[in-house]
Formats: C-alpha cells, structure tokens, sequence
C-alpha cells in the first residue's frame, strides 16, 4: 500500500466527504436517512423506469416478445445479484472505514474492488453466454417466446463486465453516503435508452434483442459518468494492481446477499414455468407487468435499504452503537409507510395501474389478480429489504442468507402445489405472497437479537 492509502490521509474533497458523514453520524436520524435514501430510492426507480421502457415498446410486439423478455428479466436480475457482490461487500467496507476516518483505506477498497469486479464480469459473462438457450429451454414457452429471451439475456451478458463494475463503483458512493451523483448519472442514462428503445426494436427491427442493447448502454453510460466522478474524488485512483485480499473480503461479505438474490431470481425461473402451465403467455406477460408495479414499492425499500446500510456501517465505524441501532429501525418504519400507502393503492384501484401497460385483455386481468394479492406483503417485505441492508452495512451477511433463502426455496414446491390443485394464477401468487410475510417477521426478530454489532467488515 502506498503512501497516499495510509489510514491517515484524505480524500481530494475532504471538506465534503466530512459533510456527509456528519449528516450520517450526527444529528436527527430521520434527517440523515432521508438524505441518502431519498436519492437511493429515486435512483432505483429510474432503474425501474428503465426496463419499464423497455418492456413498453416491447410489449408493441406482442405477447409472445413480453413473454420472452419477461423470462429474460428474471436471469438478468439473477446475473445483478451475482454484481451486487461487488457493491455489497464495498459499501460494508467503505461505510466502515469512513466512519472510522480511514479514509485512504477506503479508497484502497474502492479501486480494488472495481477492478475485481471487471474481472469477474468477464468471467461470467462469457460462461452465461454458452448457457443461456439451455437456461432458456427449460421453460414451457412458445419457441418464439424462448428465442426472445436467448436473444435478450446473451446481448445482457455480454454487457456483464460493465454491469459488475457499475455495481462496484455505486457501493463506493453507497459507502460515503453519496447518492446525489449516481443519480444524475442514471438520469441521463435513461434519456438516452427511451431515445435508443424505439429506434433499436422497431426503426432497425432488433426486436427484444434492442432492448438488451438499450439496457447494456445505459449500464456503460451511468458505469462511465459514475468512474469519472469517483476518479476526480481520488476514490478510484492509486498504483496498479490487484489485492487479493480486499476483493476476498469483498466477497466474503457480498457472497451470501448474493446467494439469496441469485436464489431468489432462480426460483422465479420455476414460479414462470407453473404460471404459463396454468395461464400461457399471457399470464407470464401479467406476471412481468404485476412486478414492475409492485417493484416501485421495492425501489422505496431499496433506498431506505441503502441508507440502513451506510447509516449502520459508518456509526459502528465510529464506535456509536446505540445510533446505528435506531437508525436501523428508523429506516424499516420510513419504509413500512411509504410501500403500506403504495400496497393500499394496488390493493383498490390496481385496474388503473396496469391498463396501460397490459399486452392484452387477459394480461390485464391476471396482473389484477396479482396486484390486489401482493399488496398484502408489501410492508413485511420491506421489512426484509431495509433490515437486510442493515446487516449489510454492518458486515453481517450470512444470517439473512440463512433465513431467506429457506423459505424463498419453499416457493418452488407451494408454487407446484398450487398449480398441480389446480387453484390458478391466483394460488401461486398466493403461495409467494405468505412467504414474504413470514421473511419479513424473520428478519425482524433476528436483528433485533443484536449480534450483528460484533461484525467484522
């Protein structure tokens, strides 16, 4: 290590660094969550917005090409939560040492992380790309619905390498409590994908496959505006090379998030097989259309997640047990009230919310059927999300692995059930709505037991 990450040196914007940590480590606690979950939450939302995009001008195709992508969705959300290793195991690690004042540490970190992360993308991105049309095949779809979502998930894992470090790069600013500029990143991200959407599926006839273009793009966009930032913030700089050790601790701490994300997107990849046996293309189509409004929910639970996180995670740097601990449930009670007023929205009047995204009639009442159950797990769900944030923050991400990838697995066999008992679409959303609320209960009584303050990070 080389003498500007000794732990006694600064960032180049060490006044502003300071600020926000002040805000994190001082002060009303509602104040300084709303500060970072507030951008946090935006950013997830234009990240929603950008698939909502997508999903809209591909929906123009039919219900077939929705199908596809709706498949293709769900292994893309499987390949971001093997990247989120990167920016989980960052944020822990950057929260703690700027909480503890180390700050050239941090920057250690940061850069290394990126550059495991790029490596790893690499890796993965050329092993899903031989596997995606098996992947593929084991769904019950149309031939046509599968050859839309091999042509989606090979052109996304192609972008593999700039999704793994965009996700490395927004841990860092995760870490420093600085959601502000990944946001504006993003937002120009966006203008551009509803600029390339139209042009790249219909203009140049690349069908689901532009819309996988469109989404690698706006990764490479926000990817590069969010390096240059760090760059100029000394965050990312230093001599080359790669520490083994720091991207270990990265992924020892980032793997088992990871594990339950991957879990839970491949358990998706069965409840999709069981809701086209009961409902064909056009309930695969609603069941894509239901989470993408139920997912504004989840974007609010993200963001109070990453406040949780970088809350926890500088305040157990800085020795302020007491302040890490209520911030934590301050941020799950900010969340329950925010997805309880959208739960109650989808729960009387959800016709108003997928008419004009619904790919069809039948589409449109599935997704109804959807939302109205759903919404009753909202709130225990972001209770799951905001703790598992916290405990992420914290360093500690081996107990939330170990509760809920039980029960997101117990989807699988419910989700049979309900299907082989004939009890429709209904029943199997049924059965993913009963295990988000025992999760949600889990959680909450395993962080409050407390063990997650001797987390090393």
């Amino acid at each position: 290590m080389d003498s500007s990450e000794s732990a006694g040196s600064r960032p180049t914007d060490i006044a502003e660094a300071v600020n926000r940590g002040g805000v994190l480590l001082s002060g009303p606690l509602r104040r300084a969550l709303l500060h970072v979950a507030l951008p946090a939450a935006a950013f997830q939302v234009l990240v929603f917005l950008n698939n909502v995009v997508d999903f809209l001008w591909v929906r123009m195709l039919g219900d077939e090409a929705a199908a596809g992508q709706t498949q293709g969705w769900t292994l893309f959300w499987m390949l971001a939560s093997v990247a989120q290793i990167f920016s989980t195991g960052t944020v822990a690690i950057v929260a703690r040492r700027v909480g503890e004042g180390r700050y050239g540490e941090a920057n250690h970190a940061s850069r290394n992380a990126a550059r495991g992360a790029v490596l790893a993308g690499l890796v993965i991105g050329a092993a899903g790309w031989f596997l995606i049309p098996w992947v593929a095949g084991l769904n019950d779809s149309s031939p046509k619905a599968t050859g839309y979502t091999i042509d989606y998930l090979r052109m996304v894992f192609a972008g593999a390498p700039v999704m793994f470090v965009f996700y490395a790069i927004e841990g860092t600013f995760k870490g420093h409590g600085d959601m502000r500029r990944p946001l504006r990143a993003l937002g120009i991200a966006l203008a551009i994908n509803a600029v390339l959407d139209p042009i790249l599926i219909h203009v140049a006839g690349l069908e689901v496959l532009g819309a996988g273009l469109a989404t690698v793009a706006a990764f490479t966009i926000t990817g590069l505006l969010l390096g240059v930032s760090a760059s100029r913030r000394g965050w990312l700089k230093g001599r080359p090379g790669l520490d083994l050790r720091l991207v270990a601790r990265v992924l020892r701490i980032g793997t088992p998030l990871s594990i339950h994300g991957i879990v839970f997107s491949g358990v998706y990849v069965v409840v999709i097989t069981e809701v086209t046996k009961v409902g064909g293309d056009a309930a695969t189509s609603a069941l894509g259309l239901g989470l993408r409004v139920e997912g504004l929910a989840y974007m609010l639970g993200v963001g109070f997640a990453t406040a949780a996180a970088a809350v926890v995670g500088q305040n157990l740097g800085a020795g302020q047990i007491n302040r890490a601990h209520k911030g934590a449930w301050t941020a799950v009670r900010l969340a329950v009230w925010g997805t309880g007023a959208w739960g109650l929205l989808m729960l009387l009047a959800p016709p108003s919310l997928v008419e004009w995204m619904s790919s069809g009639p039948l589409a449109g009442v599935y997704a109804t059927d959807y939302l109205r159950i759903v919404a009753i797990s909202l709130s225990f769900t972001a209770v799951e999300i905001v703790l598992e944030g916290a405990f992420s923050g914290a360093g500690d991400t081996v107990p939330p692995m170990l509760l809920g990838i039980p029960l997101t697995l117990a989807r699988i066999p419910a989700a049979m059930f309900a299907s082989a008992m004939d009890w429709g679409f209904g029943g199997i959303i049924w059965a993913l709505t009963v295990t988000s609320v025992i999760r949600g209960l889990l959680f909450a009584f395993w962080f409050a037991r407390g063990q997650w303050i001797n987390a090393k990070a």
